[in-house]
């Protein structure tokens, strides 16, 4: 690795890291004002949510990576819509769809514990996928805007999902956790993979360029004949499976049942961080991380060892959101005025 490449890379860390110092600044401001002191609340929130001490019981860390596995998927899935150029906010409707096709297929069939949770997961990403392409399909098609029908087809989602009648999930349909007595599956592992898999597509692969291309240079890419329906029914295809697979580990590897609201993410959680992650698969993971562990200790290290409200958790994770967003949203208006 040469010294330039150094440099670039100390500097995207630096950018990725610099809204959390920012934010945990402005968090100490209302931490102040709750009469509690900064400096031990955040020791507290550390030690829940990103330590680990003598046994599985005690480790924050394994709840935190149980969290993030469903917002890696959910990132991922808003980094391959963004690229495309298509802004979806319709992560909680696909994930939905997910979440019930997982839970239908684990609920109606009875299989080899190495199988089962396999097919329910392939399950969860394609019909993903097919209620990904509904909105790609409708702005191809007749021109509706993404923004608005991705937002209203989340309600369809719901309204859809409320008719099924779901079993009990069969134990073979379950993802097995990688350490005992917790909930954290091998779907961390999957996410992981994803994410690697995401990066190599994108950076690394004609198709993948064609993508990035379509929104970030429509011009070149209309002038090489790229053909950008295709390019976003494609992309949206992929980023609905991603956030089907979202909704999948939840029911298979922490709820074993069909939810329609998921204990670790919001409708909205994918959007955000993958902005906050820069549109980057590996900032994704970053980001994912960083907020499953302020989730997963906001209850016992704020509330519960610190005396401060746990909305102030909340409040944290929006400094630390909005903060990271900035300065991407900035970089993209910058970009539309020199157009």
């Amino acid at each position: 690795m040469t010294k330039f490449s150094v440099g670039r890379f100390l500097k995207k860390v630096a950018l990725l890291l610099l809204p959390l110092a920012v934010s945990l600044a402005a968090g100490a401001v209302l931490i102040i004002l709750s009469g509690k002191d900064p400096f031990q609340t955040y020791l507290n929130l550390f030690d829940t949510g990103f330590t680990c001490h003598s046994s599985a019981d005690q480790c924050a860390l394994l709840t935190t990576l149980q969290f993030a596995t469903p917002l890696i998927f959910s990132g991922l899935s808003a980094v391959v819509a963004l690229r495309a150029g298509f802004f979806s906010i319709g992560q909680a409707g696909q994930m939905l769809f997910g979440a019930a096709a997982a839970a239908w297929i684990g609920g109606q069939f009875q299989m080899s514990q190495s199988f089962h949770p396999a097919l329910a997961l392939l399950a969860a990403a394609c019909f993903g996928a097919m209620w990904g392409l509904v909105p790609a399909f409708l702005r191809e098609s007749i021109g509706v805007n993404e923004i608005i029908s991705t937002l209203l087809l989340n309600s369809v989602a719901g309204v859809l999902v409320g008719m099924i009648r779901f079993d009990k999930l069969s134990v073979t349909a379950r993802l097995l956790p990688l350490v005992a007595s917790t909930k954290m599956t091998s779907g961390i592992l999957l996410a992981v993979a994803a994410a690697i898999a995401i990066y190599i597509f994108l950076w690394k692969t004609g198709r993948g360029l064609e993508i990035r291309n379509s929104a970030q240079a429509p011009r070149f890419a209309l002038s090489a004949g790229i053909a950008k329906r295709a390019i976003v029914l494609r992309a949206m295809a992929l980023s609905g499976a991603l956030a089907g697979l979202a909704g999948a580990v939840e029911v298979l590897g922490v709820q074993y049942k069909f939810v329609s609201i998921f204990s670790a993410i919001n409708d909205f959680d994918g959007l955000i961080i993958a902005f906050a992650g820069h549109l980057h698969p590996f900032g994704v993971l970053l980001f994912s991380f960083l907020l499953g562990g302020l989730r997963a200790g906001s209850i016992v290290g704020l509330q519960i060892r610190s005396g401060v409200p746990r909305e102030l958790g909340g409040a944290l994770i929006a400094l630390l959101l909005i903060f990271a967003a900035m300065h991407r949203f900035y970089r993209m208006g910058k970009n539309k005025i020199r157009e």
